[in-house]
């Protein structure tokens, strides 16, 4: 009898036997690409062999983290999330007889990754040329910085940015036809990209060519409804004609869009002093040369302030 309850206590101690040696400890260490700890990870286990298995464990503040699972023969999914951070999933199998399994987990940062991404863009061909010719235009060599464009543009043909720039040193050189070819050059790829619509208006205008010019004009007036340049452009070509009932709206319209439109404001001041409206004019021009002070017309508004 007393072997026999004996053999019942040992039958009875082998289940907790077995499950203690079916236990796994898993610990490690949660970082970034530079070895730094990341503080507060989470960490989600699941398995896909136990349905209803779900935990979560929050890293320290040194990024270490421990937990023990009650069946190690299982091989379980861990998911590792931090603020900031790419997650990362990795599956593995705790060790058993006690043993603990040192896991560890290196998360990138997004932050980097972009930066990456962003770098990658920039050494694509075209890109890479475009990128290399504002380096060199902002060092002021524009001999250098224009074949860079080109050359941008004949491995990238829709790359406007390039076309833009390229028409831009050629306009500014005397070139208009090649400026307004590389205008249409960046508009076929890019419609009413209000830039390269500048860029015409400015290469016409400079040829003289007012049909042209008012073509331009009007296209980026549609795209760009709000841009005060437009309305003082029209009202420009009334003051030349000497039309100040024309021009002043137009000259309203500018300082709406822009309160702080120097141009604007001077022209609309000297308009009003010219129709009478001295009170609105010396408030003009006061305000003119405040935001102002250097502009080439202060002389001429302080010298008419003398009249108000």
């Amino acid at each position: 009898m007393r072997k026999a309850r004996w053999m019942a206590g040992v039958l009875l101690l082998v289940p907790s036997l077995i499950l203690a040696q079916a236990q796994g400890r898993i610990k490690g260490l949660i970082s970034d690409a530079k070895g730094k700890p990341i503080p507060k990870a989470k960490v989600i286990m699941t398995c896909p062999e136990i349905a209803n298995f779900h935990r979560e464990v929050i890293a320290s503040d040194k990024g270490a983290y421990a937990t023990l699972v009650v069946d190690a023969t299982k091989e379980y999914k861990f998911r590792v999330e931090a603020e900031g951070y790419q997650p990362f999933e990795r599956m593995a199998k705790p060790l058993i007889g006690g043993q603990t399994l040192e896991l560890n987990f290196t998360l990138q940062s997004i932050a980097d990754l972009q930066a990456k991404e962003e770098q990658k863009v920039l050494e694509e061909p075209g890109i890479k040329q475009l990128r290399e010719g504002q380096e060199l235009a902002e060092e002021g060599k524009v001999v250098e910085a224009r074949a860079k464009y080109a050359e941008a543009v004949a491995l990238k043909p829709d790359l406007y940015f390039a076309w833009l720039a390229l028409g831009d040193i050629d306009q500014k050189a005397g070139k208009n036809d090649d400026a307004l070819a590389a205008a249409e050059k960046c508009l076929a790829t890019k419609p009413n990209f209000p830039q390269c619509l500048a860029l015409g208006m400015n290469a016409a205008q400079a040829k003289k060519d007012t049909a042209l010019y008012q073509k331009y004009a009007a296209a980026y007036k549609d795209a760009n409804p709000a841009d005060p340049v437009v309305y003082f452009n029209e009202a420009v070509a009334f003051l030349n004609k000497g039309d100040d009932t024309q021009a002043k709206p137009l000259l309203e319209k500018a300082l709406e869009a822009d309160p702080k439109y120097v141009d604007a404001m001077f022209q609309l001041g000297m308009v009003c002093f010219r129709t009478g409206d001295s009170a609105k004019a010396k408030e003009l021009l006061q305000k003119f040369l405040e935001v102002a002070p250097n502009h080439k017309e202060a002389p001429t508004a302080k010298e008419m302030l003398k009249y108000m």
